[in-house]
């Protein structure tokens, strides 16, 4: 039985609470615990890092997604390095045996892994060679040769984030020459605000490290790791929003908002495009999907309805699109020209 998005993320947000419940509680207890007792805590605490959380992990994620057992080795590494980290230094040699009997399992999963991603990687420039959609593009490819899971689309969900975010310099290839491309950013004035969003971020991120270096290095540098990883999801999602324009074809149209949502239709099926202004009542069912609320500027209506695909959630289907394109005027008119209405 597939698992339901909304069963997905609460088992991985109960997956982190154990995580964090266990590691905060381990610190307060080492710390706060007569010298007699720290060794024995700090046993119990390394069993619970090293063989309770990986076991609820297996229980919550990877078991109900049907991930590869062996996925269970890489969380009992990252729990030994972080157990590495803040154990007191004479627990530390029974990680470094832990660590010497799972090397050979993980340099077989490092193989294996490696010789999927030439896979992917082939499948991926094979979808891209098609037309240009490096979000989409990717969960295909991972899809086609790792299988079309839950897990899978939000490993492909996350991945697509740190490209776009880590990578928010790079050019990317330009569509083909016929495709006709409009852009979903520029009258919004989306600009502005990312530009605020990330400010603050960034000035709130180093303030409340120095808060908690008073209290805690390892709390502070864990909720830190925390907000790069925020700031590396808004600067990822802005940066989808200038390199993905919204794309005209022959006798289709590429629909989407950046990393957000994305329709691939037919001109054919379009019915109606028309203009709208921002005090618009859309009809119950029509799929808002401007780049920010009530920023919308052309609604489309569609003879059949049309799937949406969206990063982390499940696709629906739409006979609606209200959405923000810059020169709507343009574009609805390329859409009237190609003699579908």
């Amino acid at each position: 039985m597939t698992l339901s998005v909304s069963v997905v993320h609460k088992n991985i947000w109960f997956t982190i609470g154990i995580a964090f419940t266990i590691l905060i509680t381990g610190l307060i207890l080492i710390h706060n615990v007569t010298p007699a007792k720290t060794d024995i805590v700090a046993t119990g605490f390394l069993m619970d890092l090293v063989i309770t959380f990986p076991v609820a992990y297996y229980l919550l994620i990877i078991r109900p997604l049907k991930q590869k057992t062996w996925r269970i080795m890489l969380v009992i590494t990252c729990c030994c390095g972080v157990a590495y980290l803040i154990l007191p230094a004479h627990q530390r040699s029974y990680i470094i045996q832990l660590r010497k009997f799972t090397a050979g399992l993980e340099l077989g999963m490092l193989i294996y892994c490696i010789s999927k991603i030439r896979h992917i990687k082939k499948e991926y420039r094979k979808l891209q060679a098609e037309f240009p959609d490096v979000a989409f593009n990717l969960h295909k490819s991972m899809a086609a040769i790792m299988g079309d899971g839950v897990a899978v689309k939000i490993m492909a969900s996350e991945v697509t984030i740190l490209r776009f975010g880590l990578l928010c310099f790079k050019k990317e290839r330009a569509a083909l020459p016929d495709y006709k491309r409009f852009s979903v950013h520029k009258e919004s004035g989306y600009a502005a605000l990312f530009g605020v969003i990330l400010a603050v971020c960034v000035i709130e991120m180093v303030a409340f490290h120095l808060f908690l270096m008073q209290y805690s290095h390892i709390a502070a540098n864990i909720v830190t790791i925390l907000s790069i990883y925020g700031t590396i999801f808004i600067t990822g999602d802005f940066s989808a929003l200038v390199k993905s324009p919204v794309l005209m074809m022959e006798n289709r149209a590429l629909l989407r908002t950046g990393l957000r949502w994305r329709a691939l239709v037919e001109l054919d099926n379009i019915t109606t495009a028309e203009k709208v202004k921002d005090s618009f009542e859309p009809a119950e069912g029509c799929f808002k999907g401007g780049i920010m609320k009530n920023s919308y500027n052309a609604l489309l209506t569609f003879n059949t309805p049309v799937t949406i695909e969206r990063l982390y959630r499940k696709p629906i289907s739409t006979s609606q699109i209200l959405m923000s394109v810059d020169d709507a005027d343009q574009f609805l008119s390329e859409i009237t020209d190609s003699k579908i209405i």
